[in-house]
């Protein structure tokens, strides 16, 4: 369903909306069943990034948003995590998990590194291969369900992580997986490629959103909320692209830097808001961190292109 902006705005602007700093999977789960998705699922987003009392909240409502826009038929009330790093990173060649056919359907072998929220997650969607085909990696989405035999999780490589969503370490020994939970399509082309670029705009405007909550609420100046209000609209159309192409890339980057420009410009609102509720949006903490360096390499390739194809975007 798409949602329209009139009826985004009619949501930021809602009195009497329940703010919940709850724990993040009874958040996900009273807040996103019901929620209505789509292949934007920016509407899922936003009804749920309104009640998110926190940072964390927010980013997790705008991760889940993610993975369904990649993965539409999520089940409605399913916590997911995307699993695809390992001891290589994320790149194709580094994915050494295996798919393999066994008589009812095939067995998953290997280990994922970073699984972010797999703690809390009910389905997980992991990358594995099934060959290679003129040198190249064959990689396809599986999906598992939590508690699968041969499944395990280790969250204490990141026990001291703090105000991060849960992530755990996955192995998986022999784990059995029906023919219907892999996915036919391009592992790497179809999925792996765009995840970061749509969950890092699903993501901002999630706190965007939070954010904006905030300061309605603490009496903040207008123009600020005004700004707010015009990035997130800005986020909502860049959902609406690919978020792939060149041009994408360029509209992404607009919104990326506007928002560090309002972001670093919030320190006199934040000392309107009570100390405790400011804690719980981190104002100092920044936009950008290390996903700065990701953005501008993509901003400078997406210029190389157009600039060597201009009338092929």
């Amino acid at each position: 369903m798409r949602m329209t902006p009139a009826a985004l705005l009619d949501l930021l602007y809602a009195d009497h909306l329940t703010q919940d700093g709850s724990d993040l999977r009874a958040f996900l789960k009273r807040w996103g069943p019901g929620a209505p998705a789509g292949p934007s699922a920016f509407a899922r987003l936003a009804h749920v990034a309104v009640h998110a009392g926190d940072r964390l909240c927010a980013s997790v409502a705008g991760h889940q948003a993610a993975i369904r826009r990649l993965f539409p038929d999520t089940p409605d009330d399913a916590v997911t995590a995307f699993c695809i790093s390992e001891d290589q990173g994320p790149r194709p060649s580094g994915i050494l998990s295996s798919l393999t056919p066994a008589a009812d359907g095939f067995r998953l072998n290997g280990s994922k590194k970073w699984g972010s929220l797999s703690p809390l997650a009910d389905l997980l969607y992991v990358a594995a291969s099934i060959g290679e085909a003129e040198g190249r990696k064959q990689l396809r989405m599986v999906k598992v369900a939590s508690g699968s035999a041969g499944l395990t999780l280790d969250a204490s490589p990141y026990a001291t992580y703090r105000d991060h969503m849960p992530i755990a370490d996955l192995k998986l020994v022999d784990v059995a997986i029906s023919a219907d939970a892999v996915l036919a399509q391009d592992a790497y082309i179809d999925f792996i490629k765009p995840f970061r670029l749509i969950e890092d705009v699903y993501g901002a405007v999630a706190v965007q959103i939070g954010v904006l909550r905030v300061g309605r609420a603490h009496a903040w100046p207008q123009d600020v909320l005004e700004d707010l209000t015009a990035l997130i609209l800005q986020g909502q159309a860049i959902s609406e692209t690919p978020m792939s192409r060149p041009v994408d890339v360029v509209l992404m980057s607009a919104f990326f830097r506007a928002w560090d420009g309002v972001w670093s410009g919030l320190g006199p609102a934040w000392d309107l808001v009570p100390p405790k509720e400011r804690a719980r949006w981190s104002p100092g903490t920044g936009t950008l961190g290390v996903a700065a360096r990701a953005r501008e390499t993509r901003r400078q390739n997406a210029w190389a292109e157009l600039t060597s194809t201009p009338n092929q975007h």
